[in-house]
């Protein structure tokens, strides 16, 4: 006996449609390989690029904090630096207490904060070694100005400050390598009104 197949039956596939489709599944999953690896760059680099703002923006307000609870007469203002005694942030170490704190340029470029506890009295030891804390780097410039009052006119932007009182604001201007100058830091002392 004979068996005939019809033509229009046949089951499978040729050669050559099953070469054209790997050849699609292959270009198919060349292009999702690149789209992941792309992601994968993306998200990896995302936390960098997004720190440098974000780390700006945490040290404007731990500098604006720390400034506007500045001990009145504890104020040493100069063009390049600003010491001062204020309550330290809770993560400083020293929470609670007040500390004597200096912010001003490091080395290699890096803005720092020296602080050390400040004694509650007549200090009766030598006073441990100021802690040292890296604010930002790749710093190129820094400075500081303040804003004084004049009597019978308006106030005046000064780069020093002495006496016994706290200037009405405080201007921190910070410049960054490669990158655009971050906004001047304006802080208000508290006690500077009173």
């Amino acid at each position: 006996m004979k068996r005939h197949v019809a033509r229009g039956c046949d089951s499978g596939f040729t050669l050559l449609e099953m070469l054209v489709a790997l050849v699609v599944f292959g270009l198919v999953m060349a292009g999702l390989t690149q789209t992941f690896r792309f992601g994968l760059s993306v998200w990896s680099s995302g936390p960098r690029r997004i720190a440098g703002p974000e780390n700006m923006a945490a040290l404007d307000a731990a500098l604006t904090r720390m400034i506007a609870q500045a001990v009145p007469g504890s104020l040493d203002g100069r063009p390049d630096r600003l010491a001062f005694t204020t309550p330290l942030p809770p993560g400083a170490g020293l929470p609670g207490s007040l500390a004597d704190a200096a912010i001003l340029a490091g080395p290699d470029g890096a803005l720092v904060l020296r602080y050390s506890p400040h004694p509650p009295g007549i200090p009766l030891h030598r006073p441990p070694p100021p802690r040292i804390e890296v604010l930002a780097h790749g710093t190129t410039g820094f400075s500081v100005s303040y804003l004084n009052p004049s009597s019978g006119g308006a106030p005046v932007w000064t780069p020093s400050w002495s006496g016994s009182g706290l200037p009405l604001l405080v201007r921190l201007h910070i410049q960054r390598d490669g990158q655009p100058d971050w906004p001047d830091l304006i802080a208000a002392p508290v006690a500077a009104g009173n």
